[in-house]
């Protein structure tokens, strides 16, 4: 059965400043003007001046899916009834519930409601339904949101996949390269800034030029020393450019997806998994 390629934990499509279509150039002027974006592993994002719009989740899937990447089944759930509904229409043996909060370290964290862990997978809508009713309205709490917690309001419900093997990739801007840059690696699944601290060569970087920006010879080119099979490197390649597109778009400062996933359920083709 041929690979495929979904994306894992989409991470974020970063800062939106706007909703209007920038150009590359532009972007860098932006940026370029401020400290270094990275440390001295290359992986630390500098906080920006001006943060007016992070994404949940769910939102960030919505537009990966308007950028041409296909997307696992799943919707948003607002009440543990919605979950059950979304759990019975996917008709997966097994669904993954996940608390749309904005914070990080949700896997690791705890509901005021005892509940552990703010992603889990289920195996029935009834299931699901029990599972977000200990999620949705309660507070989650977790080393980045401290003791005062965050409301979980919504939870995402989507089919679980497969991995294969898992990636890391992100579009960010540098000053080191005055613009943006790919970012890759075969350790995906993990905490990058940990790779890239030990074992820095794992991480390979492939700057875009702001004015005729991402080529497909370079996505190829990335995907393959990331170490994608050769049957699904032109997929990857593809969905880079896509994922550069959507970076462009909505004036984003950074896309981190990670992992991004080689699937064994698939024919050939690049779907987006959160």
């Amino acid at each position: 059965m041929a690979a495929s390629v979904f994306y894992g934990r989409l991470l974020a499509v970063a800062t939106l400043r706007n909703h209007r279509p920038r150009t590359a150039l532009g972007a860098a002027a932006q940026v370029l003007g401020s400290s270094g974006l990275f440390n001295n592993h290359g992986l630390q994002v500098q906080q920006q001046q001006q943060r007016n719009l992070s994404l949940h989740e769910y939102m960030s899937m919505e537009l990966l899916q308007e950028a041409g990447v296909s997307i696992p089944k799943g919707c948003v759930a607002k009440s543990p009834d919605e979950a059950y509904a979304v759990a019975k229409k996917l008709g997966s043996k097994d669904v993954v519930i996940k608390a749309q909060v904005l914070a990080g370290g949700r896997g690791k964290g705890t509901f005021e409601s005892g509940l552990k862990g703010g992603v889990k997978i289920v195996f029935s809508p009834e299931e699901a339904k029990a599972v977000s009713s200990q999620m949705i309205g309660k507070k989650l709490f977790t080393k980045q949101t401290g003791e005062k917690g965050r409301i979980c309001n919504q939870v995402l419900v989507c089919e679980r996949k497969y991995p294969r093997r898992e990636y890391y990739f992100a579009i960010t801007m540098e000053r080191s390269f005055q613009g943006p840059v790919l970012i890759g690696s075969s350790h995906g699944g993990v905490n990058i800034e940990d790779v890239a601290a030990e074992t820095p060569e794992a991480i390979i970087k492939e700057p875009i030029d702001i004015e005729e920006g991402i080529k497909k010879e370079q996505a190829l080119q990335l995907a393959q020393k990331m170490g994608f099979p050769p049957n699904i490197v032109e997929s990857a390649a593809e969905n880079m450019v896509k994922l550069y597109s959507l970076f462009l778009k909505y004036d984003a400062t950074m896309i981190e997806i990670n992992p991004m996933v080689e699937d064994s359920d698939g024919a050939g083709k690049v779907s987006s998994f959160v």
